[in-house]
C-alpha cells in the first residue's frame, strides 16, 4: 500500500511541475515528455522510461 502512495505523490509532483512550467513559461511553448504506459514525466524523450522500461514516450507541446 505504501508503494501506491509513493506513486501517487510522484505523479502529483510531476503534474505539479508540468502545471507550473505551463503557468510560469516565458517563451510561449512548453514541452512535456511522458511514458505512455505508466504516465511518468521524463527528462529525455529518447530514453526509455526509468520506472517501467517502456520505450513508447509521447511528447506534448503546450502553447
Amino acid at each position: 500500500m505504501s508503494g501506491k502512495r509513493r506513486t501517487n505523490r510522484t505523479t502529483q509532483s510531476a503534474m505539479r511541475r508540468a502545471v507550473k512550467s505551463v503557468l510560469l513559461q516565458r517563451d510561449g511553448e512548453t514541452t512535456v515528455e511522458e511514458c505512455r504506459r505508466c504516465g511518468k514525466t521524463i527528462e529525455n524523450a529518447t530514453a526509455d522510461c526509468p520506472v517501467c522500461g517502456c520505450d513508447d514516450i509521447v511528447t506534448y507541446r503546450i502553447q
